[in-house]
């Protein structure tokens, strides 16, 4: 194995009249092979397969259209497999003959490879974004999940022939099999209802194989969101996903205890198609945040991979679940739990049961076992880790190449995901902001009062579009950074770090919508397009589809009533559901029809159906 030199830090050298920042979080091999050749883009190690008979591991390179390939007995990245797209999902076939890769985004495929010589026998056409893989026990259908068709797709594996197409609930992200083949669960990313429903969470959706239809979608606990991995037990019997809990129901006065977020595990009980028990990751003075992939390991220890606080947390599923059959009996330090309804609020139940383990990698985002040993891939290092699971040796680190010093924008990516950079490491920027996105929650922050809690706005183009906030209470999104940092994060951070999130943010781009070919089949005459012209095009004009304005459009209720709110960009519309400063909208449509009575959100009030329709078509390519 190749010694490897890392540092993983925030650094400042200071000059005497400049101060140059870098975050230094990349390996510089010792020496270099073909592999391991200089590369012009950031490679973001992803979602991983490993082949324990060949000792062979295969890690998407996320930002770097590529699958690194890994001898795992002499820890060498031999080559990269190349790609046309940026691959999201890795999947081996039980034989170990074939690849399945999922990449692209609007334009996403299924990259079927032979993996000992990398070459792509064939590419099957996928939905919008195709980030989650399952192959049944004999290797017949292929399973896809397509993140933004909000569709799981079954394929003949070996035609490539669609065979199904199956609704999800919102942005299906990670699939798992159960060992039996009975049950494909999917994990949706984020909670499809209004911000105002009485529970928002994100579902679980059970499909049975069978007959390729949805048995039930089960809703995780009030307040569940980025659900971001998935795997069932060996028996069968449960289903494993971790995700975050947000406490969205109480205004944002502290951090302390989970106040905001905590990072949870749930168990959904397979006999009954339910919610079993929710189990906080949390420890009482240190958050377990962000939460991202998972696998199950020998002696059934849940590996967990912690994005926010760079760690991996293992769990003893054994001992979990006897400590589940008597919750009541648990530490006594703790509110006693009268049964496992009331474990989600409990910050040491799982205390026994739970161990964290800090790698050298950045962002954990995906984890897998071989053997005794499980792996694991950083989306800011440029390693792949393993750690053994019989002894606390620390973790061995095999580069997977190199890659550019993280400019400001790679920079602030890392700080927007880094939950260390906050009090107790409860949260980072992206537990409320996915992607730079949205959670689909209402948060009562106090900029703006209590008790009238606020939908969370996208990041997309707040660095260009002034005022900030729903109610347009920062005056720009640079200051709302900044006093994000110091009143959600709840720490003081040097000023290079603010301006590094100010790039990241700057520099994030829309993603293709997913209904641009069915408006130009269903609307050739561009109707849609001349009804928004005509009735929204006063308010939301430029590139931006906003005049930067605050207007009372007769929303506001309660403590808001004739409040004016920030004219919001149309930008990636079809993306940000719920909709209105409260969130009571679940579509467009609702938008322009339910919520607009008196035409001051535009003129609708007189189109007819098929042109509303449009209209509310259109709004979604934009």
């Amino acid at each position: 194995m190749k010694p490897v030199l890392r540092l993983s830090a925030y650094a400042v050298v200071a000059l005497p009249t400049l101060v140059f920042v870098a975050a230094l979080c990349f390996e510089a091999a010792v020496s270099l092979d073909a592999a391991q050749a200089p590369a012009a883009e950031y490679l973001s190690p992803g979602a991983l397969a490993v082949d324990a008979r060949r000792d062979v591991a295969y890690t998407a390179l996320t930002t770097a259209k590529g699958i690194a390939v890994t001898d795992l007995k002499t820890g060498q990245t031999e080559r990269r497999i190349a790609l046309p797209q940026n691959p999201h999902s890795v999947l081996l076939s039980p034989d170990g003959s074939t690849l399945y890769v999922g990449a692209g985004e609007a334009r996403g495929a299924v990259y079927v490879v032979n993996p000992s010589n990398g070459k792509i026998k064939t590419s099957i056409a996928a939905g919008h974004t195709p980030q989650g893989l399952a192959l049944t026990n004999e290797g017949k259908t292929l399973y896809v999940a397509n993140r933004f068709s909000n569709t799981v797709a079954a394929i003949n594996a070996k035609s490539g022939k669609l065979i199904a197409e199956i609704a999800a609930s919102r942005e299906p992200r990670q699939l798992c099999l159960t060992p039996d083949g009975k049950t494909l669960a999917v994990a949706n990313f984020l909670p499809a209802q209004a911000s105002v429903a009485p529970i928002v969470a994100a579902q679980i959706t059970l499909i049975d194989p069978a007959t390729n239809s949805v048995r039930a979608n089960v809703t995780l606990p009030d307040g569940s969101q980025s659900v971001g991995g998935i795997a069932p037990s060996g028996d069968g019997k449960y289903i494993y996903a971790v995700h975050i809990l947000s406490r969205y129901g109480v205004p944002i006065t502290q951090l302390d205890r989970g106040w905001v977020n905590t990072g949870a595990l749930s168990i959904i009980d397979l006999s009954g198609d339910s919610l079993y028990a929710t189990v906080l990751l949390d420890d009482a003075a240190a958050g377990a945040a962000n939460p991202a992939g998972i696998c199950i390991a020998k002696d059934e220890k849940l590996c967990v991979a912690l994005a926010g606080t760079h760690e991996i947390m293992t769990v003893d599923l054994k001992g979990l679940h006897a400590g589940l059959a008597s919750p009541a009996a648990g530490n006594p330090t703790d509110t006693q739990p009268r049964d496992r309804r009331e474990l989600s609020v409990s910050l040491t139940f799982a205390s026994p049961y739970k161990k964290r383990i800090p790698i050298s990698g950045l962002s954990p985002r995906a984890v897998t076992s071989g053997g005794n040993k499980i792996y694991v891939a950083s989306r800011f290092s440029t390693i792949l880790e393993s750690l053994s699971l019989d002894d606390d040796s620390p973790p061995v680190a095999m580069s997977l190449g190199i890659e550019p010093a993280p400019d400001a924008i790679r920079r602030g990516e890392l700080a927007f995901h880094d939950a260390s950079l906050c009090y107790q490491q409860w949260q980072s920027c992206a537990s409320c902001h996915p992607d730079g996105r949205i959670d689909g929650l209402n948060w009562d922050q106090q900029n703006d009062g209590l008790g009238n809690p606020k939908n969370t706005k996208s990041l997309l183009y707040s660095h260009l579009t002034p005022p900030s906030m729903i109610t347009g209470i920062r005056e720009s999104a640079e200051l709302a950074v900044r006093k994000g940092i110091l009143h959600t994060l709840e720490t003081a951070q040097p000023e290079h770090i603010a301006a590094d999130m100010d790039e990241y943010l700057k520099h994030l781009t829309p993603v293709e919508s997913p209904y641009i070919e069915e408006y130009r089949t269903k609307d050739p005459r561009q109707k849609g397009k001349q009804l928004f012209d005509r009735s929204c095009l006063r308010c939301h004009d430029n590139d931006y589809f906003t005049d930067m304005r605050k207007y009372d459009v007769g929303t506001g209720t309660d403590s808001d009533l004739g409040r004016a709110f920030d004219t919001p960009s149309l930008r990636e519309l079809w993306r940000t559901a719920p909709y209105l400063y409260d969130g009571r909208a679940t579509t467009i449509e609702e938008v322009l029809t339910k919520y607009n009575p008196d035409d001051k959100h535009g003129a609708t009030r007189g189109l007819s159906k098929e042109e509303l329709e449009m209209l509310a078509l259109y709004l979604k390519t934009l």
